[in-house]
């Protein structure tokens, strides 16, 4: 995991504004908000904006970045995303980072007044906590931090440990073809995913915490030696891409927004299991799969042996 190049960078530097980095890539890295002083991020050229978008991707078309945030469902395609910016007279090609100060306002009280409307009575307080909050830009490149990790994630998972390391560092970005190869992956593995849950039965079960009950579904992605064969020919699943893929999964109307998603797949005597809990359902109820033998925050990750699969599903 990123998270621990992150610490073993932090063994081998006692620079403090190097430690300041570190600390403020793994906070964001982990979904937890940085405990850093404003003159400090300053020496660090990044730059602090409170009630900002959380929403990923300001550097897409505003269309993009609307249509595929997932945490609720805003529109059932692109052209939907696209006539609602139009009726909004807000140019869909634009990024949000493009946007004059008037027109990132305008378009947060659409948002957030579009979504208070999506979802069910009980979840609208939390709606605002949802889209908006603190956001870090890395000035030089005006790029959100969170993207920043993003990019830096994609070139550790591809084992490339010492660019990112020495990108760390330097505060520099890592190679536009390192991550353009794990883009390009990445897509393949989405497109074999999609079909894979287009074909698969949404399975449910129901999880206990804190004396609540909430429902929860999952896939069971069980190889076959047919399924070994067409992976040779036809490629397969990159399994780095799982935590990615869960996430994603939320855009396919098979997958509730509202439940806790869990993909299962064989890995020989054990089950790996990649698993994410919705924002709403941790904003509300302070939901978390920890006590399930997962490790995470949001996206929860581990792996399962038959009696733990058991206790857990049946």
């Amino acid at each position: 995991m990123l998270s621990d190049l992150i610490f073993e960078i932090k063994g081998e530097n006692d620079n403090k504004e190097i430690s300041d980095f570190l600390n403020i890539l793994d906070c964001i890295y982990k979904n937890t908000e940085p405990e850093i002083d404003g003159n400090a991020l300053k020496n660090l050229g990044i730059e602090k904006f409170e009630n900002d978008f959380v929403i990923y991707g300001k550097n897409y078309p505003l269309f993009k970045m609307l249509y595929y945030f997932n945490e609720i469902p805003l529109f059932n395609s692109e052209k939907e995303s696209i006539i609602f910016l139009k009726n909004n007279n807000l140019n869909p090609s634009k990024t949000y980072l493009k946007l004059d100060n008037f027109e990132k306002e305008r378009l947060k009280e659409l948002i957030l007044n579009f979504a208070e409307n999506k979802v069910p009575d009980i979840y609208k307080p939390f709606v605002k906590d949802l889209v908006f909050g603190n956001t870090y830009y890395f000035s030089k490149y005006n790029m959100e931090l969170k993207e920043y990790i993003s990019n830096l994630n994609s070139a550790y998972k591809l084992k490339e440990y010492g660019i990112v390391k020495n990108c760390i560092l330097k505060k520099e970005l890592p190679p536009k073809n390192l991550i353009l190869n794990y883009k390009t992956d990445l897509s393949k593995s989405i497109d074999l995913f999609n079909k894979k849950l287009n074909n698969s039965k949404i399975r449910k079960f129901s999880i206990d915490f804190n004396e609540k009950n909430f429902n929860c579904q999952y896939i069971y992605f069980k190889q076959s030696l047919w399924d070994k064969i067409k992976g040779w020919f036809f490629g397969e699943i990159n399994g780095i891409h799982y935590p990615a893929l869960v996430n994603i999964s939320y855009n396919n109307p098979k997958i509730d927004y509202l439940k806790p998603l869990f993909i299962l797949n064989d890995n020989e005597d054990e089950i790996n299991v990649v698993a994410r809990v919705p924002k709403l359902l941790y904003l509300k109820y302070g939901l978390t799969l920890n006590h399930i033998k997962l490790n995470g925050n949001h996206t929860y990750f581990g792996k399962w042996n038959i009696a733990i699969l058991k206790k857990n599903l049946w």
